[in-house]
């Protein structure tokens, strides 16, 4: 995909994107090409390693160029068909600039999933919608693309939205690679008054605005419950401060789109305390999911959390006093870090087990079960709540529990951390004078 920079064409050899073939790890022996084309794709792969076995889909009935170079190509439409393959026998699926052309990408990954091994991984590039050079079309009163373009067919992804699209198919995404095409001179510096309206982190916004195309790795979901399984309904509540970061994330959770689920956004509480307090008392249901505004929460989630809490329940004795989806454990050792999170861009996977007991947990998404007791403290603001609830459950002879429940959390702002954060670190400091140290997602407090 050379799209309107020719300055590409070194990076590919007969159409075949060169930095795709080595994001494919090296240990793939069976390999699925979507899309195959010509079979060129599989060619150089087989090239690289000759014990490779690779196959192909193709929505042509007439394939003998790529029958010529893979070791089996089938037909299959994947916007309506399942593949006439065996489950769990490949290592590796790659989509080269063919996911983000289907009608449903969601769907073709659902139907890929299965078909992959333990482990395996499937490799895809995708075209970013945040480039700069769309901002210009648009601003210029063109379409991203014209009618006659090689993208003209293309549904064009963001960061946060190709991120999204895997989690709701249920894999953990990682951006491994990124084409990019520098803006003219001056252009950040032109926009500089929208970033500053929007509050977005302008490191952020040249790393989106500067990429061409993302290209991503992405593991199965381990433990993903049956898209039949039968839930129970939850609370949801957030604090909430921007009406468009709320719609755009929570609010947009498909999860929180079934109506047995009780939902309680509370504007503008001078506290976290304040706010999740209420949301706690107003509660109907055995589990309050308290989120951030900017947390995307996938369809499967609930499911999955309803999963993790009873495995939870049976890890602690039923004394789960708070989760959260990730935490921190300090020992004289270091920090041991707990979790499965998209954050922004990037991907938090960490080795440690799931379930786990932490002493803290992020504030991103806490769960507390009704009827436990749980209360926020005012004196903590908007900071470090998560440590100070962990620290009061485990006084009062619960335990706080980092569960595999992955979700998207799309921040607007960078890592900086604001004048408010010293505030709460004091306070906390000083309630808990007598646990020192604690450590945070943040920072060690001591």
């Amino acid at each position: 995909m050379t799209g309107p920079f020719p300055g590409f064409a070194e990076e590919y050899y007969k159409n075949v994107d060169l930095r795709v073939v080595q994001a494919v790890p090296a240990e793939a022996r069976s390999i699925l090409d979507i899309d195959c084309g010509e079979g060129y794709l599989g060619e150089v792969l087989k090239h690289l390693n000759p014990e490779r076995h690779v196959s192909g889909i193709t929505r042509r009935t007439e394939h003998s160029e790529a029958s010529a170079r893979l070791d089996r190509v089938i037909v299959a439409d994947l916007d309506h068909d399942e593949p006439n393959l065996a489950k769990g026998s490949f290592d590796c699926i790659v989509a080269d600039n063919v996911l983000a052309r289907y009608r449903d990408p969601c769907a073709v990954l659902k139907r890929l999933r299965p078909l992959l091994r333990s482990g395996g991984r499937i490799v895809a590039s995708l075209p970013n919608l945040q480039h700069w050079s769309f901002y210009e079309r648009l601003l210029r009163g063109e379409l991203p693309w014209q009618e006659n373009d090689a993208l003209a067919n293309t549904r064009f992804l963001s960061a946060p939205g190709l991120v999204r699209l895997f989690l709701d198919a249920g894999f953990l995404p990682l951006i491994v690679d990124r084409r990019s095409v520098e803006p003219p001179t001056g252009w950040h510096e032109a926009m500089r008054p929208a970033i500053e309206r929007q509050r977005l982190d302008p490191a952020i916004f040249a790393a989106r605005s500067r990429t061409w195309q993302y290209i991503v790795t992405a593991r199965a979901i381990d433990g993903l419950p049956d898209a039949t399984a039968t839930t129970r309904p939850v609370t949801f509540g957030a604090c909430t401060n921007d009406a468009d970061v709320l719609r755009e994330n929570l609010l947009a959770s498909p999860c929180l789109q079934d109506a047995m689920h009780q939902t309680l956004m509370v504007e503008g509480a001078a506290s976290a305390a304040e706010g999740l307090n209420a949301v706690i008392d107003q509660a109907q249901h055995e589990l309050v999911v308290l989120a951030h505004q900017d947390v995307y929460l996938p369809e499967w989630w609930v499911a999955k959390l309803w999963q993790q809490y009873e495995l939870a329940r049976r890890l602690t004795g039923d004394r789960v006093g708070v989760m959260g989806v990730y935490g921190i454990r300090g020992s004289p050792q270091g920090v041991d870090r707990f979790g499965r999170v998209a954050d922004r861009d990037f991907l938090l996977d960490e080795p440690m087990p799931l379930p786990a007991g932490v002493e803290s947990l992020d504030e991103l998404v806490l769960i507390i079960p009704r009827g436990g007791g749980a209360r926020f403290d005012p004196a903590l603001g908007f900071h470090l709540y998560g440590t100070d609830i962990c620290l009061s459950a485990v006084n009062a002879g619960r335990e706080a529990i980092v569960i595999d429940a992955p979700c998207h959390h799309n921040s607007k702002q960078g890592d900086q951390l604001p004048a408010a954060f010293e505030r709460s670190r004091r306070n906390l400091g000083e309630k808990w004078a007598s646990r020192l140290p604690v450590a945070t997602p943040c920072c060690i407090i001591i």
